[in-house]
């Protein structure tokens, strides 16, 4: 038996020393989101990143000095010339995500832009089209989209009669709540539950700038959907949580940490059963992040959706098997609902 172990532990670390991505990248950008969620995982995945681009010298000598086999450049024409540049990365002020992922594409490149991958509907048709034309693709930062949880309920979950989604954070004086955060609920939705249109809309604001969306919306399947969303909380306890209904089965997740999900109550001549006598409620697990092992599949990189949609990205940059769950023509109802919205 140890030698059967011995042995599968030595397949497995030949497996993880084994260089998966041959080609060269480039990421443009280097602020608190690329350093904390993004470079990570590129560096457990080892990537061959060739420059990081910064929009000042400063910050492009530090890349030098604390980063081995990469340059740091203010030069964007240098990179995009490069013939050995395969992808690029675009993690920049939001503002600038749409021209440069056009400038990109024109080059012929294959783009990750995190969200948002430009401001309104008329950007995002425009960037679809210039996609047609390149010979690069694009895949849209939405991680959400990637995550275990979204991902098996988005297998599970037919003929779905109504959901409540709700998400909290803390005060965003520093950008646009609605296309830097409520992009990621309204996306969930329209990927989960398909096209819809907003019913009816409710904002409320505080005195600090914080503000809230009570939001109805009616898919073209028929779902109802109710959507809280609000940046009138605290980022330490910022919450997601989506309950959905279903004909026979109830889902709820919280976080993209769980997910699980529980039978209806039956009825005996539309009397239900649990007001005779007491339920019998079935909860069945289908995820949960495991915070005790320190394995790549437990950290929160992963149960996010981060490590997935930038494996996926690499994948399909190196003609290795990957669906791109976030291809630009897939957010054409987010950023109409997110338009209704505005």
């Amino acid at each position: 038996m140890k030698a059967i172990i011995k042995k599968y532990k030595k397949i497995r670390k030949q497996s993880f020393l084994k260089k998966k991505y041959t080609s060269k990248y480039a990421f443009i950008g280097i602020g608190n989101h690329s350093i904390n969620n993004l470079y990570p995982v590129l560096n457990y995945l080892n990537v061959d990143l060739k420059y990081i681009v910064s929009g000042s010298t400063e910050t492009a000598m530090s890349v030098n000095e604390n980063f081995n086999n990469t340059s740091g450049t203010t030069d964007l024409d240098l990179v995009l010339n490069d013939p050995e540049i395969n992808g690029v990365f675009i993690c920049a002020n939001p503002d600038s995500h749409f021209s440069l992922t056009k400038k990109v594409l024109e080059k012929g490149k294959n783009v990750f832009v995190e969200k948002p991958p430009c401001s309104n509907i008329e950007e995002l048709k425009e960037l679809i089209e210039l996609e047609k034309s390149s010979k690069g693709f694009v895949l849209a930062g939405l991680q959400k989209r990637y995550t275990p949880v979204y991902q098996i309920l988005k297998s599970k979950i037919k003929n779905t009669k109504n959901y409540t989604l709700k998400y909290y954070t803390g005060s965003y004086p520093e950008g646009n709540p609605i296309m830097d955060l409520f992009i990621h609920p309204i996306d969930i939705a329209a990927y989960l539950f398909g096209e819809g249109s907003l019913v009816s809309v409710q904002k409320t604001e505080s005195g600090k700038g914080a503000v809230n969306y009570f939001l109805h919306i009616k898919h073209k399947n028929g779902t109802i959907g109710n959507i809280e969303l609000s940046s009138d909380y605290w980022w330490a306890k910022a919450h997601e949580s989506l309950l959905v209904n279903t004909d026979k089965l109830i889902y709820e997740s919280t976080n993209t940490d769980k997910l699980v999900c529980y039978n209806k109550p039956k009825h005996i001549l539309n009397i239900p059963i649990e007001k005779i006598k007491t339920p019998e409620i079935s909860v069945k697990t289908l995820y949960e992040h495991n915070r005790f092992l320190p394995v790549a599949s437990q950290n929160e990189l992963f149960s996010a959706g981060y490590f997935n949609e930038l494996k996926t990205f690499l994948n399909l940059c190196e003609n290795q098997k990957s669906k791109n769950n976030s291809e630009l023509s897939s957010l054409i109802n987010t950023f109409d609902l997110l338009s209704e919205i505005k």
